[in-house]
């Protein structure tokens, strides 16, 4: 692929590249907005609302706080009186005192502005995944298991199914005689058979034949049965309204329980393979945009949640961070020293920006791998 090539491609799809870009600002703007509107509701003063870092390209002052574009179109902030942050503007107001001072409120309020934001990220989860559900559920694995069948999409290399003999466009029919309608059921019925060996009732082409296969396990607390396959997936009807609601809290709370998942196996197991940068985050948004409005909103939703659970980790330069110094400063009675404030969030900054580089640069390398790997051969 030459330049020629590459700016063809680019042009091709500049409008998609736009709307990933645009879904991610409007996500953090979100956030940001959930930190705003309780701090006016505490009357706490804002003196700034960004969407971006840098300079503004475009501002417009309403009340007391400053609305802009910023010239780094990655992130966003809300500066917050009487609390310094760094890396958010100038901060003239970081040391204000009085009843509009964010060190001045009690920490039930201070705790409710810093959750603002992680609130505001489910809420739009909770709400696009029950608006699929109302409007009618795409095709796609986000919405698993809800939407997927039980005709086998793929296997996995040196899985339980592979050795079992399972291929893909089986339809897994019964477990040990008893009949499976969905992958609901279908789960169900293998978490029951963990480390067991299980009769499988499939069709293939039409015919209908047995194979044993030897149920695996995943996971060292609470194990869940694992055959490794992945299934195909279908479209839905629209759900009522109740229903909508309650299928799409289903499958929200699934996928936060697996992004805390992940995290946690960051932490415990150094394990960053299931993790991206902020590259990865935009191509997966400019993939989804360019697969249609409803995928696009579901990656969105998905974004939205790893946002929130980020944000709930005690790194000073995040939420969580700051609840727990909220939550120090309210048992100890005083502020903590300034210096040590700002001493442990450049070295978090430091050590964000570190792993932010690491994951950018891996990220180029698997976009740029088929490149490389087609000009090596």
């Amino acid at each position: 692929m030459n330049f020629i090539n590459i700016g063809l491609f680019l042009s091709k799809n500049l409008m998609f590249v736009i709307a990933g870009l645009i879904g991610i600002n409007f996500l953090v703007g979100f956030h940001e907005l959930g930190h705003f509107l309780f701090c006016k509701l505490f009357n706490i003063k804002t003196p700034t609302f960004s969407i971006g870092f840098g300079s503004f390209i475009v501002s417009k002052k309403i009340g007391d706080t400053t609305f802009g574009l910023a010239r780094w179109p990655l992130g966003g902030y809300v500066e917050i009186a009487g609390l310094a942050e760094v890396g958010q503007g100038e901060q003239k107001d970081a040391q204000l005192a009085g009843p509009r001072s964010f060190a001045e409120k009690p920490f039930w309020q201070k705790f409710l502005v810093m959750s603002g934001g992680i609130l505001f990220n489910l809420a739009f989860a909770y709400f696009v995944f029950s608006l699929m559900f109302m409007i009618g559920a795409p095709s796609t694995p986000i919405l698993s298991p809800e939407n997927t069948t039980t005709t086998i999409a793929s296997v996995a290399p040196d899985s339980p199914a592979q050795k079992a003999g399972l291929l893909s466009d089986d339809t897994i029919l019964s477990v040990d005689g008893t009949p499976v309608q969905s992958t609901q059921d279908l789960l169900q019925t293998l978490n029951k058979h963990i480390d067991q060996q299980i009769s499988l009732l499939i069709e293939r082409n039409g015919e209908q034949q047995e194979l044993p296969l030897m149920v695996g396990s995943r996971g060292s607390e609470s194990k869940r049965s694992y055959i490794g396959v992945n299934f195909t997936t279908t479209t839905l009807p629209p759900y009522g309204f109740v229903a909508s609601i309650k299928k799409g809290f289903e499958i929200a709370n699934l996928h936060i329980m697996h992004t805390f998942g992940a995290f946690k196996n960051i932490f415990a197991k150094r394990d960053t393979s299931g993790m991206g940068g902020p590259i990865a985050i935009i191509s997966a948004t400019v993939t989804g945009a360019q697969k249609g409005f409803k995928i696009y909103l579901l990656l969105l939703a998905l974004i939205s949640i790893s946002l929130a659970v980020l944000n709930t980790l005690p790194l000073p330069i995040l939420d969580g961070g700051q609840i727990v110094f909220a939550a120090i400063e309210a048992i100890i009675r005083r502020p903590l020293p300034e210096s040590v404030r700002e001493y442990i969030h450049i070295a978090s900054w430091l050590g964000v920006m570190f792993l932010v580089v690491c994951l950018s640069a891996r990220d180029i390398y698997r976009l740029l791998e088929p490149l490389i790997q087609k000009f090596i051969s």
